[in-house]
């Protein structure tokens, strides 16, 4: 029974706790070491009070939402790990004053792809707010909403993230950003005080927000969406998941940021989709180490294949990288984050204050 185990039960003896539980079963990718300390919480107290503790006793902890777009080093993580399932949802009596975060520009083309991208949205009405918890996933998040005719977020169906994770990354569906939805957002702060925090302090971009350079913890979002008709915005929804079915599974997601404009101007590509780079340019669709594979599917998509561990998976990234460095001079920037790792394992694969190192 280690020190950290011993010092968690004492102070929140309600809660469960699980030394040496492995995390691999709480990502997609089914990849990573066991957690020194793990919990399991289903309410935003329960989050809060162990994250609030844990900085006044200057703990390492680490938050798990949907585990979609996270790497875990094999030798696992140190610290408390918690896994946040909180998932209520709650329509507000009146839609709270204050400016959204300015619109984030996507990264696509207007033509080769265009033609793949839905033309418009549902039409939408009067403006709703909904209190969103940080642990509640994006797909009941959806379905309860149009079940109330309530609409907007329609463009994330399929992605596989809790409400915390696509504010963390600001996910992108369709045309959209989650920024375009969100008011404000509740946090634990550095401080280890509450704060609510408006949308245009949160420093969105693509595939971006605060959250990448802040230890803030994420406790809930109040998102301003739309009156309109559900039936048409869930079929709607049904044709855009439909269209992502080819996805892999067992993966992180896409694991790439697309090209800048900058980059497929100068490559004079038809598209900036990093898929069409590692597929068409760099011809490394199936490149394969141990049991991490460039999806045949989807070559922005790296698949377990057969009980790939992390070092491999991370091998296939590094050579992803080097090739498309030494080949079209293009940096691809990882659009995933990385736990459990050292600094010199991660060396070069990405800016080092966007991964937490040992």
């Amino acid at each position: 029974m280690t020190a950290l185990y011993k010092q968690l039960t004492s102070a929140f003896p309600k809660l469960v706790f699980k030394q040496d539980e492995p995390l691999a079963p709480y990502t997609t990718v089914k990849i990573g070491g066991p957690a020194e300390v793990f919990c399991q919480v289903d309410t935003t107290k329960d989050l809060a009070d162990l994250t609030i503790y844990a900085k006044q006793h200057a703990l390492d902890i680490t938050i798990l939402g949907w585990g979609a777009n996270t790497l875990i080093a094999d030798r696992g993580i140190r610290g408390l790990v918690v896994k946040n399932t909180a998932n209520a949802v709650a329509v507000l009596p009146s839609v709270p004053e204050g400016a959204l975060s300015s619109r984030v520009v996507p990264r696509w083309d207007d033509t080769a792809r265009q033609q793949h991208l839905p033309q418009k949205h549902v039409t939408h009405g009067e403006h709703v707010a909904v209190r969103v918890d940080a642990g509640t996933p994006l797909s009941y998040l959806i379905n309860t909403l149009l079940q109330q005719n309530i609409v907007g977020l329609e463009w994330f169906a399929r992605i596989p993230a809790t409400l915390g994770g696509a504010i963390y990354n600001n996910i992108h569906g369709a045309h959209t950003f989650i920024s375009d939805y969100i008011h404000s957002v509740e946090v634990v702060g550095e401080d280890g005080r509450i704060h609510t925090l408006p949308a245009n302090k949160l420093a969105f971009a693509y595939d971006y927000s605060r959250f990448h350079h802040t230890n803030e913890v994420i406790l809930s979002a109040i998102l301003l969406l739309y009156k309109g008709n559900g039936t048409k915005a869930l079929k709607q929804s049904i044709d855009w998941a439909k269209a992502k079915k080819h996805h892999p599974q067992n993966s992180l997601g896409c694991i790439f940021q697309n090209l800048s404009a900058q980059d497929q101007a100068r490559l004079a590509l038809p598209t900036p989709s990093v898929s069409y780079v590692i597929d068409q340019v760099l011809d490394l669709k199936g490149f394969t180490i141990g049991g991490a594979r460039v999806s045949e599917k989807h070559a922005a998509f790296i698949e377990n294949t057969a009980n790939a561990t992390a070092d491999e998976y991370l091998a296939v990234i590094k050579h992803l990288q080097a090739v498309a460095r030494e080949q079209s001079g293009v940096q691809l920037q990882p659009e995933i984050f990385f736990k459990g790792f050292t600094t010199d394992e991660l060396a070069g694969v990405i800016h080092t204050d966007t991964y937490n190192t040992l």
